[in-house]
């Protein structure tokens, strides 16, 4: 019976209340990052190319992978034709840095 409950547990959902918590950490993580809110100023509404960021923030090919990777994951950035683009809820951020 021990084994069920803990199988439970683990299939489990995260409640409403868990859910709005990681969300909240992940945009507090996403504007509280000198990089990350760079890269969401320079991308702006009208979006930008991958060589045109590098060149205007002069990250590190490697540091800019991180950023956008967790920016992307977060849900605040999109790519589409080889562009980054702001999510409307990275375009909410953006306004809120």
């Amino acid at each position: 019976m021990l084994d069920d409950n803990l199988d439970d547990l683990l299939d489990a959902r995260p409640s409403e209340r868990e859910r709005v918590k990681v969300e909240h950490e992940v945009i507090h993580k996403a504007a509280s990052h000198p990089v990350r809110r760079q890269l969401l100023r320079e991308i702006d509404a009208f979006g930008a190319t991958k060589a045109e960021l590098l060149e205007k923030t002069e990250l590190d090919e490697n540091v800019f992978k991180y950023h956008t990777e967790f920016l992307i994951n977060g849900d605040f950035l999109d790519i589409s034709e080889g562009r980054y683009f702001l999510s409307d809820k990275g375009l909410d951020l953006l306004a809120n840095i």
